[in-house]
Formats: C-alpha cells, sequence, structure tokens
C-alpha cells in the first residue's frame, strides 16, 4: 500500500522546519508532534525520517543548493495485522548510492517475541535546480553566462551527467543543438577545439628548466588536453604536442 509523504526541504545546508502531511493518515497535529497508534503509522514515521536522512547525505555530498523532496512510501498491506510496537522498531537501509534517486529500500523490524519485519519501498521526487539552455543553443557553440540559467528540475530517475553549477558549462562547447527548458548533460559538451588544422600555432618547449618558443603549423584540430602532430615552420620537423590553449601546443619531448 502506498502512503504519499511530502517533505519541503530549504536551502541547504542551512537547517530550519520541515513541513510533514501524511495525506489520510495521520491528523494535522501529529504532523508536527507525531503519536503513533499503529505499526503502519510507526513504520511510515521511521521510514520517512530515514529517507529523508538519506537524501540529505546525497544533497550535501552534491552540494545541491535549495533541494526539495516528496516520498512515496509502500508499506505491505499485511501490516494491518500488526500491533503497534511497544519500542521503537529498528530501521535498516539496503539503498546502493546509485539507485537512491530512484528507489530506497527499507527492513523495518520490531523485536520480541511478538515482534514482526517488513519490507519497506520508497520512491523519491527530488528537485533540484540544475543547468538549463535560456533559449536555443545551437550546436557547435561555446556555452557563457548568458546562454544559461538555474532552474529547478526532478532528478529522480534521471540519466547521470545533470549540471547545477553553470560554471561547469562555461566555455565548453555544444556537441548538438541544447533545447530550452531540457536539462544539459555534461555528455552533450566537449572542450571547445583551440587549434585549427592548417592553421599556424605557437609551439612551446621546455628542456632543463628553460622555455623555448617556435612557430609551427597544426597538422589537425585540437581541444585541451589532445596530442596531435605539429611541423615546426623552421626546420620542417614533424613533432607531436598537447594542445595548452587557443593557438599554444607544448612538446611532449624537447625539439631538437
Amino acid at each position: 500500500m502506498r502512503l504519499p509523504s511530502y517533505v519541503r526541504k530549504p536551502s541547504f545546508p542551512f537547517a530550519a522546519e520541515i513541513w510533514l502531511a501524511l495525506c489520510c493518515v495521520l491528523p494535522v497535529h501529529a504532523a508536527v508532534h507525531p503519536i503513533q497508534h499503529s505499526a503502519r503509522e510507526q513504520i511510515n514515521a521511521l521510514v520517512l525520517t530515514a529517507a529523508g536522512h538519506e537524501i540529505d547525505a546525497l544533497a550535501q555530498k552534491q552540494q545541491w543548493q535549495d533541494y526539495r523532496y516528496t516520498f512515496n512510501i509502500y508499506i505491505p498491506s499485511t501490516v494491518s495485522t500488526s500491533a503497534l510496537c511497544a519500542v521503537t522498531p529498528q530501521v535498516t537501509s539496503s539503498t546502493s548510492a546509485k539507485m537512491a534517486l530512484s528507489r530506497m529500500n527499507f527492513v523495518v523490524s520490531c523485536p520480541g517475541s511478538a515482534g514482526w519485519q517488513y519490507n519497506v519501498a520508497v520512491r523519491p521526487d527530488v528537485s533540484v535546480p540544475v543547468v538549463m539552455p535560456k533559449s536555443l543553443i545551437a550546436r557547435d557553440t561555446v556555452i557563457t553566462a548568458d546562454d544559461l540559467q538555474l532552474k529547478k528540475f526532478n532528478i529522480s530517475n534521471q540519466r547521470e551527467g545533470l549540471m547545477t553549477n553553470m560554471d561547469e558549462a562555461i566555455g565548453l562547447t555544444s556537441k548538438r543543438a541544447l533545447q530550452p527548458g531540457k536539462p544539459i548533460t555534461r555528455s552533450e559538451l566537449v572542450q571547445p577545439i583551440l587549434v585549427k588544422r592548417d592553421q599556424p600555432v605557437m609551439i612551446v618547449s621546455h628542456t632543463a628548466g628553460i622555455t623555448a618558443s617556435m612557430p609551427g603549423v597544426a597538422l589537425k584540430n585540437g581541444r585541451k588536453g589532445d596530442v596531435i602532430k605539429i611541423r615546426n615552420s623552421s626546420s620542417q620537423r614533424i613533432i607531436s604536442g598537447m594542445v595548452d590553449d587557443t593557438g599554444v601546443v607544448t612538446t611532449l619531448t624537447a625539439e631538437q
């Protein structure tokens, strides 16, 4: 049986009030001072708290800002045959870190000869401000701050790679057209081309603490960190170098 439970989480990392509304399950005053009258209410309250702790821990790790979450809690219907536990039941989590945003699993057990144990599933809906385009961004566009906005988005069951900080995207290039209102993922962006084929480059060589530079020509396109072939314009030798900046390639070995 599903019990919907709602939590509004204030901006992280500041602690603030948490409002709980247990629809058609608990009276209004129980949201502030919960008093459990049945095993079902007992389980619901404990799982709600445990699930909230898991999301809060994930938010701190991922450095989410101003996140919100709601939970749908699924308690087996057979709980209706179980009595209220005389002591606080134990709650253990079997949720993997990768699954926390799609499904959490808890085991709630009441000790003693008349005790009970139930497996409880929780499906969260977590909304976090993520990086989105303000308007259509064409393919092969270098992203600027003016292109981006932070907008709330339900990240539950979403593929990995969503960005929550615009600085992660600024300066990168779109691999395809990016639509407004849709989150930008890291896989949709690449480093910009800093060196273009057949265009002049500055070859920088570091040897024994001495730095020398010489003109050259790139033999292929390159992004930052790419190793490409370049031709020394003076010696006409073809050497390998790593793209370091716009029009700048650093040799992997000393240029002779």
